[in-house]
């Protein structure tokens, strides 16, 4: 279901953004971390969709551009096959307290 703000926007674009906020950036058990809507299939009816994952294995190292450091997390940038990704990480357990300006809590 899309949510009100939302219908105003082109139908392709508002079930993507959709997608985006559920899928995008997280990490779903036996596929690894989300990074990508591939595409959608027709959107006027119950539609099917793909998504691109990445799963590095263990020791992997994976090369990408810091975009910007938040308190919610890191956006970083990379190139695959496909295209280039923007990924959000989000930090657990940060101890950077950013009201303080101190790296310790």
């Amino acid at each position: 279901m899309l949510p009100p703000h939302l219908l105003n926007r082109p139908l392709d674009e508002a079930i993507k953004e959709q997608l985006d906020s559920i899928f995008l950036g997280k990490v779903i058990d036996q596929q690894g971390l989300c990074v990508s809507v591939y595409d959608i299939g027709a959107s006027t009816y119950t539609a099917k969709f793909r998504l691109v994952f990445i799963r590095p294995f263990v020791g992997e190292i994976i090369t990408a551009r810091l975009e910007e450091s938040t308190v919610d997390g890191l956006r970083c940038m990379y190139r695959t096959n496909f295209d280039f990704f923007q990924v959000i990480c989000h930090i657990y357990k940060c101890l950077y307290d950013h009201r303080r300006d101190s790296p310790y809590a």
